[in-house]
C-alpha cells in the first residue's frame, strides 16, 4: 500500500491553535471523504527521540489507494481552494512517498 508522509512547518504568522482547529474542522473531513485516501492523520511533532526540538511542526501520514490517482486528485481544480487554505498555514512541506512493508 502506498503511504505519503508530509513533514510540515507552519508559516511564522500561522497560529498552531488555528491550524489544528482547521485540521479537525476542514482537513480531516475533506481528506477522509476522498476515495484516493484510505487513512489520514496529522501529528504534532513535539521533539526528536534524542530530546532535541523537532525541525518540523507537524507530520501527516496518508495511506492512499494509488499514487497516480492521488497526485491527479491533488492537482485537480476541485482542490485549489483547499490547497490555498492549507498553504495559508503551512510554509514548508516535504512530501515522502513509500510502500508499507507487509
Amino acid at each position: 500500500m502506498p503511504v505519503v508522509y508530509f513533514l510540515n512547518t507552519l508559516r511564522p504568522e500561522a497560529s498552531p491553535d488555528a491550524y489544528e482547529r482547521w485540521v479537525r474542522d476542514v482537513d480531516y473531513p475533506t481528506a477522509r471523504s476522498l476515495p484516493q485516501i484510505t487513512s489520514y492523520v496529522v501529528t504534532r511533532a513535539t521533539g526528536t527521540l534524542e530530546g532535541d526540538a523537532s525541525p518540523y511542526d507537524y507530520v501527516e501520514r496518508v495511506e492512499i489507494t494509488d499514487l497516480g490517482d492521488y497526485q491527479a486528485m491533488l492537482a485537480s481544480p476541485a482542490m485549489e481552494a483547499f490547497a490555498a487554505e492549507w498553504s495559508s498555514f503551512v510554509g514548508e512541506s516535504i512530501g515522502l512517498v513509500g510502500e508499507e512493508i507487509a
